[in-house]
């Protein structure tokens, strides 16, 4: 059984404890070498009795972080007067020194614990449905109630339709589904469907999601859903695209991906402390202890968040801030510093260096969580404007085409198959002509929506250009690809667009090719692309696969 966070945290607060004697001597043998008035022993000696004053408080070791203070100042004192150091502050450090090693001698590893204990009340994670989400839809005229779960059904949704009341609320009642789609008006009841949803939520533990459909939009009808606990409510007719994405956010219970966060800092306990806390919250996180190899590790694990200590080896904080802001690629990383500094105008030069916030040792768990997820969160924001198209919200040209190249490069290290798909709407442009650019936004954003939610999780999906899409299909062999395509190729065909008194259709043709048998990116894209035009070629609303070359 793995450790708690508290655990760990013990375990590394009596690890700290068990070397302080070794921590103290390196101390003291940086005080007595001949040339300690240097200004580069000094930096040292000051880095080490910082590092000291930072953990130790960190730790909850607050007389000894106290006594390492005083000993930071007198090292201040001697650099503030580098070249000509009082005769007297070498014997005035030896003294305090013995004073720390004293501290030291009195701690044990048995004391109750100082480490504020990790009970962090984070939601719990809810599992992912392993199944295809249970819709019930009530509807009292069956042809609308026929059309609409046709509708439903055909972004994957297992429908179970309904046009009287009572067996809907005895069905509910013995097989609870995991959402409800209720018209709200039955039999000339404005509120009936409202009122027979109040009467299944009674006494349940858990509510299930409720989408009310309505010919009326004033706001008593909306309040009576409210009441009777709508997630959402859809004047009629209902665009099923909207209706169907919100039935998806309310029944796919996704965890989302963790913050990413790169901690820098030398004193390998604190470094392991910060990130025992940060996973705790759900965060992945890295460990740097030497700060001149941050730039592989920023490389390869692509952060959200720089996590950063003030004083280090090699190089301090500001100046391998000031690096990496240097970069293109990171100059909008987030940076935040924490560090046992006091001195104000530190802080303010570290912003200027290029940190976004200055965090002052110790800090409790929930204050660093909080500091540190906003500021991550906003960056993979930031992040998915730049890889994102901003109508689809799937990934971008340039963005599908580097994940093609990765996914071909692991999939013929483990000597498996991708499965490429080129996807482009028929006769687009007259769609536009006719009913409207805005009416054309929607068929791409219907399409898009239909791929998030019926490939698997695992596929990637981008918006090539204009009314073309592209899919990547991981593990996938051709004839897999080719079915699930196509089936999407049919249900896409049954979503009705309704513009004023007119309904229209729409379709598409894909053209798909393997990696098997097209091993470089360009021959896999261009096989994609001419199997999308021989399926155009062959009178569209169809599935082409590339012909095999092996």
């Amino acid at each position: 059984m793995k450790p708690s966070a508290t655990e760990r945290l013990r375990n590394l607060k009596k690890a700290f404890i068990n070397q302080l004697p070794e921590q103290i001597k390196k101390i003291r043998d940086a005080l007595e070498a001949h040339d300690v008035t240097a200004i580069e022993k000094l930096e040292d000696l000051h880095r080490q009795i910082h590092t000291l004053k930072g953990t130790a408080a960190s730790f909850g070791l607050k007389n000894l972080s106290v006594e390492a203070d005083k000993g930071e100042q007198l090292v201040k004192t001697a650099l503030k007067d580098t070249f000509s150091p009082s005769d007297q502050w070498p014997r005035q450090m030896q003294e305090h020194l013995a004073i720390i090693e004293r501290e030291i001698s009195c701690i044990s590893t048995d004391e109750p614990e100082c480490v504020e204990n990790l009970s962090l009340a984070l939601a719990p994670t809810k599992a992912l449905l392993d199944r295809e989400a249970i819709v019930y839809l009530c509807e009292d005229d069956p042809i609308q109630c026929s059309n609409l779960a046709t509708q439903i059904g055909c972004f994957g949704f297992k429908v179970k339709s309904f046009v009287d009341l009572e067996k809907f609320r005895k069905a509910a009642c013995a097989e609870p589904p995991d959402a409800i789609v209720m018209d709200m008006v039955h039999h000339d009841l404005e509120t009936g469907g409202a009122d027979v949803i109040r009467h299944i939520m009674e006494g349940r533990k858990e509510a299930i999601p409720v989408v009310f459909i309505s010919a009326y939009s004033h706001l008593a009808a909306r309040i009576a859903a409210v009441r009777a606990g709508a997630s959402a409510y859809f004047v009629k007719p209902a665009n099923p695209s909207i209706l169907c994405s919100t039935l998806h956010d309310l029944t796919t219970r996704e965890e989302p991906e963790p913050n990413r966060i790169m901690i820098v800092d030398d004193d390998p306990y604190l470094s392991e402390m910060y990130s025992s806390i940060l996973r705790e919250a759900g965060m992945e996180t890295r460990t740097l202890n030497d700060p001149m190899q941050a730039l592989s590790l920023l490389s390869e694990f692509k952060p959200d968040l720089i996590l950063m200590d003030m004083y280090m080896s090699g190089c301090n904080g500001m100046e391998l801030a000031k690096a990496i802001r240097q970069m293109e690629t990171y100059i909008s990383i987030p940076i935040v510093f924490l560090s046992s500094e006091t001195d104000v105008d530190l802080h303010f030069d570290a912003r200027k260096m290029g940190g976004d916030e200055f965090l002052v040792k110790p800090i409790k768990p929930h204050h660093l969580i909080s500091a540190v997820s906003v500021r991550a969160e906003r960056m993979k924001l930031l992040r998915s404007y730049m890889v994102k198209d901003s109508m689809t919200g799937l990934y971008n040209h340039s963005t599908i085409k580097e994940y093609l190249a990765i996914h071909a490069e692991q999939a013929k290290k483990n000597d498996e198959n991708i499965c490429f798909a080129m996807i482009d709407i028929d006769h687009f442009k007259k769609v536009n002509d006719t009913y409207g650019h805005p009416v054309g936004d929607q068929v791409l954003i219907t399409l898009a929506r239909m791929l998030k939610q019926r490939l698997r999780k695992t596929d990637i999906i981008g918006r090539y250009g204009g009314e073309e899409f592209a899919v990547i299909l991981p593990g996938c062999p051709i004839h897999e690809a080719e079915s699930i395509l196509d089936q999407l190729r049919k249900n896409f065909a049954s979503i009705c667009f309704t513009v004023g008194q007119k309904i229209f259709s729409s379709t598409f043709s894909c053209g798909v090719a393997s990696l098997s048998s097209y091993p470089e990116i360009e021959q896999l894209c261009n096989a994609a692309d001419e199997a999308l035009y021989s399926a155009k070629h062959c009178g569209r609303d169809r599935i082409a696969t590339a012909p095999s070359q092996r």
